[in-house]
């Protein structure tokens, strides 16, 4: 089981370093990261919108509501009320990265209203991987748990199945499975729930041997879930290293921290914890909570 604790604390440490490393280089574009910053390797202070409101090295909403949802798990599932409560809880301490799905949709949820927002942002997506941690051998009951956790934000089809992409992928990866064989069985687990996505994603195979920026430049790296969802796939299947994969996703443009922190989760539930650099984890701050957090979900494994 050593080698499970691996890559469970691998996936959670990946997504969270993630979100901090990219936390900086967020909204902004290739050519202005690398004019204000140069090639990003390293936490830095942002210079983008979150300058004096975050600090290097910490996380954002992504991470967040990540959490809300280790909170809220069991190995029955997610106690929806819970999550929705702690979504509150987290939304009223005025955080100054909370996108505007999630505002609504959880100004939705004080009013006892778990409709969500029809919005294919990525907010559903960036925050999944607990589940494809905990249900990973259990493709049905994962299922299930992501497109209930998803709707009560993000009620939309492209939402949903690209929150099942993320998903599908960790819990591939704590299988040891990584090739482009696995879209073939990703755009059959996603289809019936929106089918032109799955098929996007297909598209990947097109890119084994193109450049990462053309990658980029063709899916998009922005908020929507049909923009950063296959470039992190991509990320993933096309990188032979944690690192390497890391530096592409931070530096890209876009919604990095998004990008960066899903990649983060199935690379590092593929390589494992141990292939993370040491001063990514030294640097990340309460790097103590984001333990315990991977502790519990190790044990609802077992």
């Amino acid at each position: 089981m050593e080698k499970m604790k691996d890559k469970v604390f691998g996936s959670v440490f990946g997504a969270v370093i993630g979100d901090a490393l990219g936390m900086p280089t967020e909204n902004l574009t290739r050519d202005e990261i690398r004019k204000i910053y140069g090639f990003v390797d390293d936490y830095v202070e942002p210079k983008n919108y979150l300058a004096g409101k975050l600090s290097k090295g910490e996380w954002t909403d992504d991470t967040e509501q990540a959490i809300c949802i280790i909170k809220s798990l069991t190995k029955e599932g997610v106690d929806i009320k819970k999550f929705a409560n702690c979504l509150i809880a987290w939304k009223n301490k005025n955080p100054p990265d909370i996108g505007i799905t999630s505002l609504t949709a959880i100004e939705k949820l004080e009013n006892n209203d778990y409709s969500g927002v029809n919005s294919s942002s990525c907010g559903a997506a960036m925050r999944i991987y607990p589940l494809g941690i905990v249900f990973y051998n259990n493709l049905k009951k994962l299922k299930e748990e992501v497109i209930k956790v998803s709707k009560i934000t993000h009620n939309n089809k492209t939402a949903i199945a690209g929150a099942l992409a993320v998903a599908f992928f960790v819990s591939s990866a704590l299988r040891d499975e990584k090739d482009f064989s696995l879209l073939d069985s990703c755009y059959e687990y996603i289809k019936d729930v929106d089918e032109e996505f799955a098929k996007k994603l297909l598209e990947l195979k097109n890119f084994k041997s193109k450049d990462f920026f053309d990658i980029y430049d063709y899916f998009g790296t922005g908020v929507l879930t049909e923009e950063v969802v296959p470039s992190a796939i991509a990320t993933y299947l096309l990188t032979s290293n944690f690192e390497n994969g890391m530096l592409k996703c931070i530096n890209a443009g876009g919604d990095t921290d998004s990008l960066a922190s899903m990649y983060g989760a199935m690379a590092g539930a593929y390589y494992g914890f141990k292939s993370i650099p040491k001063k990514w984890i030294n640097g990340l701050k309460n790097r103590d909570y984001i333990y315990k957090l991977a502790k519990k979900l190790y044990e609802l494994v077992l």
